[in-house]
């Protein structure tokens, strides 16, 4: 049975590259966003250079969809990687930033529910598959605005912060269970196909790798700059 990774929330920059790192080892391929359209130009890419891959179009927010994948997934999954968060962007490709008093609600909820509720879904469907094999591993796509927050990102801001915390509390307890988890701070902007997303894939994988080493040595947080 091949080993699995599924990545929620793949985009072109980080989760591809990701996802080819991990396929390089052997790893089959899970990709999953809201943009059909663009997962697939995402898949092409990987099997091209031979990868077993699958994309599934789902929102990260729906606890259904993800308990859904996971749960089809089996003791397939290995490794799990929440790379969803929300930026907006204008028609020019340049970061558009916003004061909280001009985000609508409906804003608001959705950010809140795809930089942290999904994380939160996914991990609690993905924990008893997990515990009971006794192996696995989460990774999640952190950022520097974990702990250097900015007013004109708050609500990524807070989302980075939320998986942050995540990691921390359950690191201990997923641990005792041979279960690794573990937030990477991406503490760049990060293009797609750069060498930063390069290297985020393989800070990925190494924190991944400390699974074959002894639990001692396992960390819940890495940093990318």
């Amino acid at each position: 049975m091949s080993k699995t990774i599924l990545t929620l929330g793949a985009g072109p920059g980080i989760g591809l590259a990701t996802a080819q790192r991990f396929a390089r080892e052997g790893y089959a391929v899970v990709l999953a966003a809201r943009d059909g359209k663009r997962l697939e130009r995402q898949a092409a890419v990987l099997r091209t250079a031979g990868a077993d891959v699958q994309s599934v179009a789902l929102d990260v927010s729906d606890a259904s969809a993800v308990s859904a994948l996971i749960r089809d997934l089996g003791d397939r999954l290995d490794v799990l990687h929440y790379n969803a968060g929300i930026l907006r962007y204008d028609a020019q490709g340049a970061l558009q930033t916003h004061a909280l008093e001009d985000l609508a609600e409906r804003d608001l909820e959705s950010d809140v529910r795809i930089n942290i509720t999904g994380a939160l879904y996914a991990i609690r469907a993905a924990m008893p598959g997990m515990k009971a094999r006794q192996r696995g591993t989460m990774l999640l796509t952190g950022g520097g605005l974990a702990t250097h927050p900015a007013a004109e990102l708050l609500t990524l801001s807070v989302g980075k912060a939320g998986l942050r915390t995540i990691a921390q509390a359950l690191f201990q307890p997923l641990k005792a269970s041979g279960v690794h988890i573990a937030v990477l701070d991406v503490a760049t902007l990060v293009s797609p196909d750069s060498a930063q997303a390069h290297g985020v894939g393989e800070a990925f994988w190494q924190l991944h790798a400390q699974r074959e080493q002894p639990v001692e040595s396992w960390s819940w947080e890495a940093r990318y700059s």
